[in-house]
């Protein structure tokens, strides 16, 4: 249906057998009905070529597929790529092997969708689960400046949910993710709380500043382990599921 357009012209013969076709001036109607034929398969390649710009948008590299109706889904593709082959190198210094999935990365059209779509509350910037990650629309998360690292944040997750099976606790997945993503001038030394209290800080947020406060506790307890161990020994933890830390 794609191909070039062809009209048949009738025969004389046709023309001969429905004559009630041609009218008083064959060729004037003849005309109109080629002209209509005409229009009615330009209009069913718009349709076709419309349908093909929307897929489009969904654009994939060797590891990620992206959804998003904008024109930036090359560079959202080679950041992606850029950073996984960054994280999977610091996995591969310290030994680990890992399967690391390919992933869909669907920007929502609209905070709307993004709430429909993942259950979580609209002040968050996205979700991963599994072989997914959802997202905030785009325009949103540049408007914050955040795309880059909230990219980043979750393919860590992505990462340490390989690591560990999805049995990572929240504090140590949350604190490394912000750590790897670069998050961490956003979020201010607080008291030290626990594992255990990070834990039920990040389940029981209400609210923007909750979360936030429990992020900064994750972050920074996981910043101290890194500085009293070692980014490589934390690394190994996750591989171990060796999740229990002194404060």
């Amino acid at each position: 249906m794609a191909g070039s357009l062809s009209v048949a012209c009738p025969t004389r013969h046709q023309r001969a057998s429905h004559p009630h076709r041609l009218g008083n001036n064959g060729r004037r109607t003849l005309d109109s009905e080629r002209e209509k034929d005409v229009m009615i398969k330009y209009l069913l390649l718009i349709v076709m070529f419309g349908s093909a710009a929307t897929v489009a948008h969904g654009q994939q590299s060797s590891h990620f597929r992206v959804v998003a109706d904008s024109h930036d889904a090359k560079y959202i593709l080679d950041l992606l790529e850029r950073d996984r082959s960054e994280l999977l190198q610091r996995v591969s210094n310290v030994g680990i092997d890992v399967r690391f999935p390919n992933l869909k990365v669907v920007f929502n059209a609209t905070t709307g969708d993004f709430v429909a779509r993942t259950g979580m509350p609209s002040w968050t910037s996205a979700a991963t689960r599994k072989d997914k990650i959802e997202l905030q629309p785009l325009a949103i998360l540049r408007q914050r400046r955040i795309l880059e690292t909230t990219l980043r944040h979750e393919l860590a997750h992505a990462l340490i949910d390989a690591l560990g099976n999805g049995q990572t606790p929240r504090w140590l997945a949350e604190g490394m993710a912000i750590y790897l993503a670069g998050e961490g001038r956003r979020f201010k030394q607080t008291n030290a709380m626990s594992a255990a209290n990070i834990e039920q800080a990040l389940a029981a947020a209400k609210s923007t500043a909750d979360m936030k406060t429990a992020y900064a506790a994750a972050y920074h307890l996981v910043q101290e382990l890194i500085h009293r161990e070692g980014e490589n020994k934390v690394w190994k933890r996750l591989a171990d599921r060796s999740y229990s830390v002194t404060s």
